[in-house]
């Protein structure tokens, strides 16, 4: 958890754009909320014009993010983390700001399971960590982390 949906038209993105809106998503997330960015899964769904409407109308410019992400979080986070997604998604995938559209949907944490465990609440993320079997935890280690920059 969390998990972002990003739903594009069909090649209106390229690999590496993917890759780096990816990034943005993780770096902002784990920024905003200060949890790990092992718990950050961020899907593509690309949709081709004739399967994208807004207003009973075909659209191909919008960019839609939806995420589920666990409840706890201040109303000031989660306004810095969708702007943030916005404003990072708009220059990677070179839209106007107003195309890209994002939700944020809080779940409890008591009401996902990751990683053959059910997940912490925010701020008891070390605690859980701890409690994982040891390859787990360097699984998870290894997810786009490093030693320096790996932090609960």
């Amino acid at each position: 958890m969390p998990t972002y949906v990003c739903s594009v038209a069909k090649d209106s993105v390229n690999d590496a754009q993917k890759a780096a809106i990816a990034s943005a998503i993780t770096r902002i997330h784990h920024e905003s909320t200060g949890a790990p960015p092992f718990f950050v899964q961020v899907i593509f769904d690309e949709k081709g014009p004739t399967d994208r409407f807004l207003g009973g109308s075909r659209q191909t410019r919008h960019v839609w993010v939806r995420a589920d992400i666990r409840a706890g979080r201040t109303e000031a986070q989660r306004g810095a983390l969708m702007l943030g997604i916005m404003k990072e998604i708009a220059a990677i995938a070179k839209v106007k700001e107003e195309d890209v559209w994002v939700y944020v949907n809080n779940l409890t944490a008591t009401d996902m399971v990751e990683y053959g465990h059910v997940l912490p609440a925010p701020g008891k993320e070390a605690e859980w960590f701890e409690g994982l079997p040891g390859s787990l935890q360097t699984y998870l280690k290894g997810l786009g982390t490093t030693r320096d920059t790996f932090k609960l």
